[in-house]
């Protein structure tokens, strides 16, 4: 669960303005505190209790959705391993399923989450899969909808050995009554996506599905989410194809749709070390599903004294931290470090579902300065901070 970070330093354009005055010192010196320009905190908005979709197992790591009873693939969502260079099917030899539509663990928080897990083992490998309702982004104001299901995948190698191990995932598509629906991206604007395949850079944040090939007019579109945070593998390539152009087990040639579409979305091989995990993860529905290890929203607050010389506490609070993030803290020249390495893994969550990250720092002379946290999922927040005595040239 995600919670909102309630603090004074991120509310753009706001500015906190006071005094310090140790004794004997006079006048006061007049400290003003501000972002560098207006930042706009998203706000976690509500969750409509109404849930969209509607999430079917159909075995083996195949699933179906529909959203308020109208249909979003034919048949299943199937998926396929491949482990050291051979396709392999969920279920089938010589791997088996070791659990099936189990329930998922609970949130940190105690409550049940909305879905089910199914392991497959194949050797030393084990995979598991969860499958979960989940709330998607809104637009300003609006309520989140349960109109998407994530999808995770966690590859664990128990063996002593490397082993390669790559996933596919398959769909012969159907938007609510097309057949042969096509695709739209955000990297390839004004433009419908038939046959075609997307490698590297060029696999998109989300693919698109359009009940109508218009994009001004697309009439139903659902979203397949490839982007879900640092902590899992983005797809190295989708084909965006035809039904007729399955190849083999594994790979689906490019061509266009001819009223009967079909895409596929790769995972290729990677080697796994021994002890080691692989995570990647899906998300499709009506919605684009947020970051499956959380958004890792920044809030900045400063406290203590900033009298030259004097020490000040830098508090960065993150929000459901997504995996291996990191913050570092830039200060101007006219600041030093006193406390804490400058840059820092984000610790365990508490029980809240936040994360604190703290430094000390001294300010050496008057003035202004820019004070900087960056953070390694992309975010940056800034303070400008003015110190001065009355009279003084600012």
């Amino acid at each position: 669960m995600r919670h909102i970070l309630l603090a004074a330093s991120v509310l753009g354009g706001f500015a906190l303005v006071g005094s310090t005055q140790e004794p004997g010192s006079s006048p006061p010196y007049q400290v003003k505190i501000l972002d560098e320009k207006p930042v706009v905190v998203e706000a976690v908005m509500p969750v409509d209790p109404v849930q969209r979709i509607h999430v079917q197992s159909q075995g083996n790591m195949m699933v179906s959705m529909m959203h308020d009873n109208r249909i979003l693939q034919l048949g299943a969502i199937q998926t396929t391993f491949k482990i050291d260079g051979q396709p392999m099917f969920p279920g089938a030899p010589p791997g088996r399923m070791t659990v099936v539509n189990g329930p998922l663990p609970k949130t940190r928080d105690d409550k049940q989450r909305k879905g089910w897990r199914s392991v497959y083992e194949n050797g030393k490998i084990t995979i598991t899969q969860e499958i979960e309702v989940v709330p998607t982004k809104s637009k300003a104001g609006e309520k989140r909808k349960l109109d998407s299901a994530l999808v995770r995948y966690f590859i664990e190698n128990k063996d002593t050995v490397s082993h390669k191990v790559g996933l596919r995932i398959f769909m012969d598509v159907y938007i609510i009554d097309n057949d042969g629906a096509l695709f739209a991206a955000p990297n390839h604007p004004d433009k419908i996506l038939d046959g075609v395949e997307l490698k590297g850079d060029k696999v998109p944040d989300y693919i698109q599905f359009l009940q109508r090939p218009d994009l001004k007019n697309p009439g139903f579109v659902a979203h397949m989410t490839c982007k879900l945070g640092t902590g899992w593998d983005m797809p190295d390539r989708a084909v965006l194809s035809s039904l007729r152009a399955a190849r083999d087990q594994w790979n689906l040639g490019v061509m266009q749709a001819g009223g009967d579409s079909a895409m596929a979305v790769f995972w290729e091989e990677k080697e796994v070390k021994a002890g080691a995990t692989r995570k990647v993860a899906y998300g499709y529905g009506q919605g684009i599903v947020p970051p499956a290890d959380g958004d890792g929203l920044v809030a900045v607050s400063l406290a203590g004294s900033f009298e030259p010389d004097k020490l000040f506490t830098v508090s960065a609070q993150v929000q459901d931290p997504s995996a291996g993030q990191a913050l570092s803290l830039e200060l101007p020249s006219g600041m030093e470090l006193v406390e804490g390495k400058q840059r820092q893994a984000v610790p365990e969550v508490d029980a809240t579902g936040n994360s604190l990250v703290m430094w000390k720092a001294r300010v050496l002379r008057t003035g202004q300065f820019n004070l900087r946290v960056h953070s390694s999922n992309g975010i940056t927040a800034t303070k400008i901070i003015t110190i001065s005595r009355p009279g003084e040239n600012k």
